[in-house]
This record gives structure tokens, sequence and C-alpha cells, in this order.
């Protein structure tokens, strides 16, 4: 039996590519959907990641809050402690320099010819008072101060001459201007150098 085709080729060839055409264009679309759901599910999956690893960090900055604020006690006490340091530092030159000022005008005293009365020391300046035989032993006394290392300025305040048991001593008052440590060593560099 033969068999005869009714519809044209053409017409035929022309819906067979028609329907290839739409059968791609599908594939196409469910091949798109899959490559969508896939990247949509991986970046899901990152977005889930990160979420979870921001709440682990906020646990352990929650845990670390905790240790910051003791370690901030202990640097507050820290610099408590270093500030009493300083403090009692300070003192402990303040005495010393206190001495060396005593033991400087002690041994510039002319022995048995010249008597203080009074000494006060207010920051920097000495105020001294006393007797001495005569002049020529007040200016003594003052060449020896003013060559001392520890004195910027000897500076004679007043002289008198007074009677005290029947003996004419000359009254004085000196003002001394000491110089701090500090400077001191900076004075003391210079002469090294010169030298």
């Amino acid at each position: 039996m033969i068999q005869i085709n009714l519809l044209p080729v053409r017409e035929w060839r022309k819906k067979e590519a028609v329907r290839q055409q739409i059968s791609v264009f599908i594939l196409f679309l469910i091949l798109l959907t899959v490559a969508l759901l896939a990247v949509g599910l991986t970046i899901q999956g990152k977005v889930v990641a990160q979420r979870q690893e921001l709440a682990s960090l906020e646990e352990k900055k929650a845990k670390f809050a905790y240790v910051n604020k003791k370690i901030k006690r202990v640097n507050e006490k820290r610099k408590q402690v270093e500030d009493k340091f300083k403090a009692v530092e300070k003192l402990q030159e303040g005495r010393t320099t206190t001495v060396k000022i005593l033991d400087e005008i002690v041994s510039s005293i002319p022995i048995d010819r010249l008597w203080l009365t009074k000494l006060s020391l207010k920051k920097n300046n000495v105020q001294l008072d006393g007797v001495a035989l005569d002049n020529h032993t007040v200016a003594l006394f003052m060449r020896r101060l003013e060559t001392s290392s520890m004195c910027r300025s000897v500076n004679l305040i007043n002289t008198k001459q007074k009677s005290i048991h029947g003996h004419a001593l000359m009254e004085f008052g000196l003002k001394v201007n000491i110089q701090t440590q500090h400077r001191k060593n900076k004075k003391t560099k210079k002469r090294a150098k010169k030298s």
C-alpha cells in the first residue's frame, strides 16, 4: 500500500522548526530557572553562614566586653599607682633638694665669724638672716654662696650694725635664688663641654 502525504512538505517543516524552537526555548527557560535557583540557594547559604558568624561574633563580643571592662579598670588603677609613684618621687626629690641646699649654705658659712638667725625656704628662694663680725665676713659668705653650683644669684637685702652683749656686730639679710636640679644638670653639661 502506498501512503500519500496530503500535507505539503514545507508546512510540515515549518511546524517542525517552530516545535523545535519552542522546545529549545522551554529547555533554555528550564535551565535558566535551575541556574538561578542554584545561584539563589548558594547566595542564601552564604547569607545564612554570614548571619551565623555575625551572631557568633556578637556572642564573643559580649564575652569580651567583660574582659574589656576589667582591662579598663586595671589601666585606671595602674594610672593611679603611677601618679602616686610620681608624687612620691617628686616629694623624695624635694626632700633631697632641701638637704642639699642646707648643706651648701652650712658649708659656705665662715666658722666663728657668721651666725644664721633665720632661714626660710620658699620654692626656689631662700631668705637668710643672721649676724656677722663685719661686712667683709658677709661679703665672703655671699661669694662662697655664689660659687656654689646650686645658687643662681645671691642678693644682699640689708645690713645694719647692731650691738649684742656689748659687741658691735653686723646684722644682715640675704636672698638666695636656688637653681633647680634640671637646670643644674644643664649647667654642669655646659661646663663639661667647655672643658
